[in-house]
């Protein structure tokens, strides 16, 4: 949620207020809200000038398009957002982010655990919505963990301990309870979010941190450095059998542990190569290749699925997040994309009754789940994959300012967001940025009486909070 907030404040910062104020004086709402969001007060006459009825949906649709003249959240709320996030990290200096320090959730039980995958995020997120000086100590904690992570001994039997997905807080031991292991997305989404930052230190001037702790060059130092330990078992077995992201299923082939590997692989190639090492480089960058082969059948012509078992899941809105690398593989505006937001939309507008009540109530936006059929806790919307869609949207804005769109993404903008295919440049990515607005909007609608604390969850039927709270991710 604080990478999206964050987001749509960079985006807006590449449309220009002249371009905003003339496509709010044209009576178009997204011109509006995005004039107030930079700075321009509610009470000018421009914003005034405000047209409601600019886009009309059935009631039984879900609203994506926001109407509104406010911003998602005030600069104080983010704020204060994220001070609920900070008191999740780096728990007692251990390094390790706690999921949620609730320890009674309900069905989910005790999420006062640290995953692998959650503390990978959190970090990268913190890097793309801080300035590092505010969070290197807490990102020094975490190589720190990661290291002592990588020379445990697992006490799983059979499981590697760079794959096991949950430890006790704050020794960062195993927990050895029955669970869904192994988990192979954490290499790839910790040495995604490590090589992130040692490229940020790079740039400091912090070489010889980035040398002896991140990545040596030399497998016989510290074992090639913590991003070598990881990727270097991606690069021996992505192929393998492993849990997906929400821990229930087993398969070789997620299409969010792969795209997410391909980015981890990538972040690790190029830190590499900002160091001179051209092999290890080069290395990394032969096993893209290969997965990249395997993606590619994900998509079945109609939407991107995440496995053959479970089809229709929101983890692959949260890959194209993580795993985009401002290329043309499954890139934000291509069809593969929208189409699978389409889809998505399609589902859980249909499924969820707080969806169609919000839309009743001009709610702008749509709340996302996990997948078809989920039946965990009741099958609830979730504010992760509801922020993913968000930021998802954010970048498609981003990329619609400069692209020369076809007929059909223009129609795909359309059925996804209702966005009007007679816009382009600025005022188009206007128009698709106040769409994640909305998405933000219905999330902070079903916040605001916990004081903007999100839980896990959002129940689908009355639009309360849910399961573990504060949840970190």
């Amino acid at each position: 949620l604080l990478s999206s907030a964050t987001l749509s404040a960079n985006v807006l910062s590449e449309v220009s207020q002249a371009d905003l104020t003339d496509a709010c004086t044209a009576g178009e709402s997204e011109g509006c809200a995005s004039l107030q969001l930079l700075g321009v007060p509610w009470g000018s006459p421009l914003l005034q000038q405000l047209h409601q009825n600019n886009v009309k949906k059935d009631a039984n649709e879900c609203l994506v398009i926001n109407n509104s003249t406010s911003p998602p959240f005030s600069k104080e709320e983010v704020k204060r957002m994220k001070a609920y996030l900070l008191r999740n990290v780096d728990v007692d200096h251990s390094g390790e982010t706690v999921a949620s320090p609730d320890h009674f959730t309900g069905e989910g039980g005790d999420y006062f655990y640290s995953w692998a995958r959650d503390s990978a995020l959190v970090a990268s997120a913190l890097l793309r919505t801080a300035e590092l000086e505010e969070v290197d100590t807490l990102l020094v904690d975490y190589v720190i963990s990661v290291r002592k992570l990588q020379d445990t001994h697992d006490p799983n039997p059979g499981v590697d301990i760079r794959v096991e997905p949950k430890f006790t807080i704050p020794n960062g031991q195993p927990y050895t309870g029955a669970w869904c292991r192994p988990q192979d997305d954490g290499p790839g989404l910790r040495a995604k979010a490590l090589a992130e930052y040692g490229r940020k230190l790079l740039k400091r001037g912090n070489k010889s941190f980035v040398k002896e702790h991140l990545l040596t060059g030399d497998t016989e130092v510290q074992k090639g450095g913590v991003i070598a330990r990881d990727l270097d078992w991606v690069a021996e077995h992505w192929r393998e059998e492993s849990c997906d992201l929400w821990e229930e299923l087993r398969s070789n082939d997620f299409f969010w542990n792969r795209y997410t590997m391909r980015a981890g692989l990538f972040a690790g190639a190029k830190l590499a190569d900002e160091l001179d090492m051209t092999e290890v480089a080069q290395k990394y960058l032969r096993v893209i290749d290969d997965i990249e082969a395997t993606l590619r059948d994900h998509y079945d012509g109609t939407y991107v699925f995440e496995t053959g078992a479970r089809r229709k899941d929101a983890a692959v809105i949260e890959a194209f997040n993580v795993g985009d690398l401002n290329d043309e593989f499954f890139s934000p505006l291509s069809k593969e994309v929208l189409r699978t937001v389409v889809t998505l939309n399609e589902l859980f507008c249909r499924t969820f009754e707080v969806n169609k009540r919000d839309s009743q109530e001009g709610v702008p936006g749509i709340l996302y789940g996990r997948y078809e059929g989920d039946h965990y806790h009741g099958g609830n919307a979730w504010v992760l994959t509801s922020a993913a869609l968000a930021r998802l949207i954010y970048k498609q804005a981003r990329a619609a300012v400069e692209a020369d769109l076809s007929h059909e993404t223009y129609a795909l903008l359309e059925k996804a967001y209702g966005v009007q295919p007679s816009l382009t440049g600025q005022e188009l990515g206007a128009a698709i940025l106040a769409a994640g607005d909305g998405v933000l909007l219905r999330i902070r609608h079903h916040a605001e009486d916990s004081g903007l604390h999100m839980a896990e969850q959002i129940n689908r039927a009355t639009g309360k909070m849910e399961s573990a709270k504060d949840l970190t991710w």
